[in-house]
Formats: structure tokens, C-alpha cells, sequence
């Protein structure tokens, strides 16, 4: 993709990046020159990303997610035994 440089130094990030990392107006960047390219990264909004993972956290609040996992294996062990028994049967 090609974008020109203004005479104001600005670029435009075309719509299809835009979208892609959900960039919105206002949001900065960290710019740094790495030998002759230059690279530009969003700069993450701390307080956004703890609350997101906090918001995860609470979804598996009050599970137990070891019971779940147990529970799968027997289920899984049950099915393969029955299986095997079916195999062996016949």
C-alpha cells in the first residue's frame, strides 16, 4: 500500500489498517526509525487493557474450572471405554 506525505508531514493510514487494528481518532502512536524504515505502533491504553482482563476474569468467576476439566476427562474416558468394549464385542 502507498500513502503520500503531505506538505504538513502528515500521513493518512488508509481505512482498510484503520479498521483492521481498530484505530480511532486521538489514538497515539510510539514512532521510532529502525535503520532506514519507520515503524509506528499504537500506544495501548493501560487502563482499557486491565479493565478487559479484569471483564475476562469475571466471566469465569464462580466456575470451578478444574471440576469442568475432570468432568470432560471421565466423560472422555467413558466414551473410549465404550468404544474399545463395542470394538472388542464384536
Amino acid at each position: 500500500m502507498t500513502v503520500k506525505l503531505s506538505s504538513k508531514g502528515q500521513l493518512v493510514i488508509p481505512q482498510k489498517i484503520r479498521r483492521a487494528l481498530n484505530l480511532k481518532p486521538g489514538t497515539e502512536f510510539d514512532i521510532e526509525l529502525i535503520g532506514r524504515q519507520i515503524v509506528l505502533q499504537p500506544i495501548v491504553d493501560k487502563a482499557k487493557m486491565l479493565e478487559a482482563i479484569e471483564e475476562l476474569y469475571g466471566l469465569a468467576k464462580g466456575s470451578d474450572l478444574l471440576d469442568a476439566l475432570e468432568e470432560e476427562r471421565r466423560w472422555e474416558r467413558e466414551k473410549e471405554n465404550r468404544r474399545d468394549q463395542s470394538l472388542f464385542a464384536g
